[in-house]
C-alpha cells in the first residue's frame, strides 16, 4: 500500500479520491486550505478507516509546505486549485497571477519538496490535476483555463526529466463536474466586471457562455475519482487519465471548431 498526499480535500474530487484510497487500504495525508476545515474532514474520513492524517496545508504558505518533511510520501496528488473568470480584455492581470500562484507555481514547489525523498526511495508518483478546460477553448473562463494549460507543459516536461529516478508523472483531466467549484469561479467575474465597461452591451452573451458550461456538468464525481485511483495503483500508469469519456472523444472536434 502507498502513502499518498492529496491537497485540496475539503470536498469535490479531492474528498472522493481520499475516501476511495482509504477504503482500498492506502495511507492518506488529506490536506485542506483552512484550519477550520480540519475537524470536519477528519470526521468524514473516520468512517473510511483510520489510516490517515488530516492537516491544514495552504499550498501558497511555505511553513505549510514544510510539513511534508515529516511525512513519508510515495504519491503526491496536486489537487488544490482556485479559479477566476471574465473577459481577458478587461480583467486585472493580478487576478490571473493569483490563480497561477496556487495552481501552477505552488504545485511545482510542493512537487520539488517531495522529490528528494522519492528519489532516495528510488521511485514515486506525481499526479497533477489538470482539466479539460486546459485543452478546450473556454470563453470567459480563461483565467482558470490558462493555469491548467500551463500544467500540461509542467507535467510533460517533468515526466521526461524525472524518468532517470523512476518517478512517474501523471496528468488527470476532469471535465465539468457539479462540485460547486465551477459555479463559484464563474460568479467571480461579477466581483470586478463594470456593467458600463467594454461588455456593457453584451452582458447576456457573457452570462450565456457560463450557462453553457454548467449544462455539461456531471452530477457525480465517481467517474473521475476512479481514474485517479487507477493513476495511483496501476503498475504501469498511463500518462493521462480522463473523464467523462465523451468529452475526450469530442475533444478534437471542439479544438478544431471551438
Amino acid at each position: 500500500m502507498a502513502s499518498i498526499l492529496i491537497t485540496g480535500c475539503r470536498g469535490g474530487i479531492g474528498l472522493d479520491v481520499a475516501c476511495r484510497l482509504l477504503k482500498r487500504g492506502h495511507r492518506v495525508y488529506a490536506t485542506v486550505h483552512k484550519e477550520d476545515s480540519v475537524d470536519e474532514l477528519r470526521t468524514v474520513l473516520t468512517s473510511f478507516g483510520e489510516n490517515f492524517v488530516v492537516e491544514k496545508l495552504d499550498v501558497t504558505v511555505v511553513n505549510d509546505i514544510n510539513k511534508v518533511d515529516e511525512w513519508d510520501i510515495d504519491v503526491l496528488i496536486n489537487n488544490a486549485a482556485i479559479g477566476d473568470s471574465g473577459p481577458l480584455a478587461e480583467i486585472d492581470p493580478q487576478r490571473i497571477s493569483a490563480a497561477f500562484e496556487t495552481n501552477v507555481f505552488s504545485a511545482l514547489r510542493l512537487t520539488q519538496k517531495v522529490l528528494p525523498q522519492m528519489i532516495a526511495k528510488g521511485g514515486g508518483r506525481i499526479v497533477f490535476m489538470g482539466s479539460m478546460a486546459g485543452l478546450i477553448p473556454m470563453p470567459f473562463y480563461a483565467p482558470y483555463a490558462m493555469t491548467k494549460s500551463a500544467l500540461e507543459s509542467v507535467a510533460s516536461s517533468l515526466r521526461t526529466e524525472l524518468k532517470p529516478f523512476g518517478i512517474k508523472v501523471i496528468l488527470i483531466n476532469p471535465g465539468g463536474y457539479n462540485t460547486g467549484f465551477n459555479q463559484k469561479n464563474l460568479a467571480k467575474k461579477y466581483e470586478w466586471m463594470d456593467v458600463n465597461g467594454l461588455y456593457k452591451d453584451h452582458l447576456g452573451y457573457v452570462r450565456e457562455a457560463g450557462e453553457r458550461l454548467m449544462k455539461r456538468e456531471v452530477q457525480d464525481t465517481r467517474s473521475i475519482a476512479k481514474q485517479v485511483v487507477k493513476a495511483v495503483e496501476s503498475r504501469r500508469p498511463k500518462r493521462r487519465y480522463v473523464a467523462p469519456k465523451w468529452e475526450w472523444i469530442f475533444l478534437p472536434l471542439v479544438r478544431r471548431f471551438g
